[in-house]
């Protein structure tokens, strides 16, 4: 008996684990597309659907971040990669965004100022 919900316990565990992660819609960031790649280092490789829309939430979070900080946003980034299935993969990209992400973050908050003067 143990065994037997030891096993089910496991099974919606693994389940859990790899449902997709859902595009946002709370963002002035364009619709997500299922045709676009949103992951800039997809060269070599096209990303899962999970991936990418880890990738396109990560984008939206950054482009407009409703008062979310940086680390928000990329720990929300390694959250939708570990609902995606990606674990360790999601945890290397995580912490390259932490190490060399500072740039983009920096040139999305220049742009929200910019848009701000515009008005």
């Amino acid at each position: 008996m143990n065994r037997i919900l030891l096993a089910l316990s496991l099974a919606a565990f693994a389940g859990a684990a790899l449902a997709n992660p859902v595009p946002v819609t709370n963002t002035t960031k364009k619709p997500y597309r299922e045709s676009r790649i949103y992951c800039n280092d997809a060269v070599l490789k096209k990303p899962s659907k999970g991936e990418n829309i880890s990738c396109y939430n990560h984008d939206a979070c950054y482009s407009d971040p409703q008062g979310r900080s940086r680390k928000d946003c990329d720990e929300g980034y390694l959250r939708d990669m570990k609902r995606a299935g990606l674990g360790v993969i999601g945890y290397v990209k995580f912490k390259a965004l932490r190490q060399w992400g500072q740039a983009s973050w920096e040139k999305c908050r220049e742009h929200d100022k910019w848009e701000a003067v515009k008005k």
